[in-house]
């Protein structure tokens, strides 16, 4: 995923400046795999404006060195208007940032989208899961005979095996975590509809 989307994403929902992004990366964005340096957003964010995205106004600072305030244009809007209807394509890699910062768009300004992106993340994690829970993996085949001598093959598959094991359980809760979706977010959320009430159940009839 490009940087310009979560930039994009960040700053239709608020103006913000450089520095908010910066602090907004270091603290919230680690916990959804995106880590950037603060030089990469500061070129990233000078090549938007170059693409007509965005545009800055100046905020005066008293003693410290005046704020550039970043926000959408109307092309910008677009641009990410483009992406957030475009084909969702599960990553192999489960946690992806880009099904995270997918949903947030879809939340801003596609309310229906929000169920058809859960569903389509939980399709793909459930065959993961399933096509790989319990299979023989690399390390079960590893003997004492094929590796160097200096190796510790058995605190080697002991290790292995706490770190598939744990896979496994961040795959589990994950999974878990898409189904509580479903099962809390409001319907219109979900891109579901409440049938309309007959004139027995109090409908107006009209």
């Amino acid at each position: 995923m490009k940087l310009e989307i979560p930039l994009l994403i960040l700053l239709a929902a608020r103006r913000m400046s450089g520095y908010d992004i910066k602090q907004w990366v270091e603290v919230e964005g680690k916990f959804i795999g995106l880590d950037r340096h603060s030089s990469q957003i500061y070129r990233e964010l000078n090549k938007m404006q170059v693409e007509g995205w965005l545009v800055h106004d100046v905020d005066p600072r008293e003693g410290t060195p005046d704020a550039k305030v970043y926000r959408l244009t109307p092309d910008g809007m677009a641009r990410l208007r483009r992406w957030s209807s475009s084909a969702y394509v599960p990553s192999r890699r489960f946690q992806d940032p880009e099904f995270t910062f997918r949903l947030r768009c879809a939340a801003m300004l596609d309310r229906s989208r929000v169920g058809a992106l859960v569903q389509e993340e939980l399709h793909a994690r459930e065959q993961q899961r399933w096509l790989n829970r319990g299979r023989p993996r690399p390390q079960d085949h590893l003997t004492t005979a094929g590796a160097h001598p200096e190796i510790d093959v058995e605190a080697l598959a002991l290790v292995a095996d706490e770190a598939n094991r744990a896979g496994e359980q961040a795959l589990d809760a994950w999974i878990d975590w898409l189904q509580h979706l479903l099962r809390t977010l409001p319907a219109d959320l979900l891109g579901e509809t409440s049938p309309t009430p007959s004139p027995e159940q109090g409908g107006t009839g009209r």
